[in-house]
């Protein structure tokens, strides 16, 4: 059972978080678009993701570089990989937009071997399509937030009637790994339809990670997301079946959050807290790698 830390405007920053749904030809793509404006200094950490798109307009915005530990100042126009543990991230104070992607929208949208930048932050460059700072300048220009929402769906639809023959075995994949109905690899392989080997190249290039990988991740986050609905319960309570005990749990969280489940509880998670609230009220899951798969 765990008590939140109180939040205080006196004492932390409060950014502002708002997420937006992406035109319906994008939905099984994109998860959502994503604003987070601090006006302030503040410090805090995302949890692991799919692959990200984020554009910086006011501030300086650096993130956790796996490599050294250090935090390193991301491009105006960034690509960040998908990620199989949380990232630090600072900033000055300012405003982002995110493109939140599905292992369907980073095979149609971006493409290449997922594999090559897990866990990585690079510059967008032309993995649109379009060079990134154009994009960053197009939006900086926009009237309105939603008037960038409208230039991102132009951008990505017209990006996304390229194809590919991975696409099946990719929604496919992502739904039974959204569902956690799998015991194992070998289940994993079955639900999906696949010889394992076929499902190891698969996850490797689209999703990131192996499966097995990809399997403890999502278990944790799971767990995560129910932890967050039910804090006044027993932990015991609601952890997920595919863990062995609470201590299993424990040694999990610290693994991919760096730190205890009370730590993180305790903390202010200024930016985490009011984005897993905004984003369950508009898209039904509070942290992107639980976002709905539509399935073939």
């Amino acid at each position: 059972m765990f008590a939140e830390a109180p939040i205080s405007g006196t004492e932390h920053v409060v950014p502002a978080v708002r997420f937006h749904i992406a035109a319906p030809p994008l939905r099984d793509l994109v998860t959502s678009y994503y604003i987070v404006d601090a006006p302030g200094p503040l410090h805090d950490s995302l949890h692991p993701e799919w692959a990200n798109i984020r554009f910086g307009f006011a501030g300086i915005w650096e993130f956790e570089d796996f490599h050294s530990d250090d935090l390193i100042t991301a491009p105006n126009a960034t690509l960040f990989g998908p990620t199989d543990r949380g990232r630090r991230f600072s900033t000055s104070g300012g405003s982002t937009l995110g493109i939140g992607l599905t292992p369907l929208g980073w095979l149609r949208l971006v493409g290449g071997d997922a594999g090559r930048v897990a866990n990585r932050i690079l510059p967008l460059g032309n993995a649109l399509g379009v060079d990134g700072m154009k994009i960053c300048s197009k939006l900086a220009a926009c009237a309105t937030e939603l008037d960038r929402v409208a230039y991102l769906d132009a951008l990505l639809t017209r990006r996304a009637a390229r194809s590919s023959t991975r696409e099946e075995l990719t929604r496919r994949a992502h739904a039974v790994l959204v569902a956690g109905e799998i015991e194992d690899v070998g289940d994993f392989a079955a639900q999906v339809g696949v010889e394992r080997r076929t499902l190891n190249r698969l996850c490797m290039r689209v999703f990131g990670f192996t499966p097995v990988r990809l399997l403890a991740r999502q278990r944790f986050l799971r767990t995560l997301g129910a932890v967050r609905d039910h804090l006044d319960r027993p932990l015991s309570e609601v952890i997920d079946g595919a863990y062995y005990d609470q201590a299993h749990f424990n040694r999990d969280f610290k693994a991919f959050m760096g730190m205890t489940p009370m730590a993180y509880f305790n903390s202010p998670r200024e930016v985490l807290r009011r984005a897993g609230t905004e984003r369950h009220k508009a898209l039904g899951a509070a942290v992107q790698g639980l976002h709905p798969a539509k399935p073939v």
